[in-house]
């Protein structure tokens, strides 16, 4: 009886090393997107909507079609939203006047702690406000922060989950940019 107990445990951890195995060596599908520069690959197009502002007048995505955006998906208690908005703040002053959008997606939170937090960190570029969540599903936010970068056709370029914090954080966003203003 005992040696039966001891044959059951040592192959259910066989079975456990095996599927831990398996699970850490996998390599990801070539579909994946690769977060650094831009994917030369053919991208699929952005899914457009039409969400109202901060500033209370409706934001179409399509209506920056000819404009590079990038597009961040964010909400008022996510700290590293907090701390990456300055960098994405930045990069809009720095590059707007060169055809370059950031445009903000706010989720999961209430539309007046939103507009709170824009102010409170005198975030100039567009925010809108996504209150069902239809976005975030369709884009396939899993975490927050999340940013997709849109070239000037309207095709989603790159995702980043997490934020860009810190100068190293404004570094790679900057770089991305410049990168994805090159294609």
């Amino acid at each position: 009886m005992v040696w039966s107990g001891v044959v059951v445990v040592s192959l259910l951890l066989a079975a456990l090393l095996e599927s831990a195995t398996t699970r850490w060596t996998r390599t990801q599908p070539a579909a994946a997107p690769v977060s650094g520069a831009p994917d030369p690959r053919p991208s699929r197009l952005a899914p457009d909507f039409t969400l109202r502002s901060f500033t209370g007048s409706p934001i179409a995505l399509s209506a920056y079609r000819g404009k590079t955006v990038v597009l961040n998906y964010w909400a008022s208690w996510c700290v590293p939203c907090r701390e990456e908005m300055p960098n994405l703040e930045r990069a809009w002053r720095v590059f707007r006047t060169r055809g370059v959008v950031v445009l903000g997606v706010n989720v999961a939170d209430d539309y007046d702690d939103a507009a709170v937090f824009l102010k409170k960190l005198a975030i100039t570029y567009p925010n809108v406000f996504d209150p069902e969540q239809t976005r975030l599903n369709t884009y396939g936010v899993a975490g927050l922060p999340t940013t997709f970068f849109v070239d000037s056709q309207m095709r989603l370029r790159d995702e980043v989950p997490g934020g860009y914090v810190g100068s190293d954080g404004y570094q790679r966003l900057h770089r991305q940019i410049v990168d994805l203003l090159r294609l």
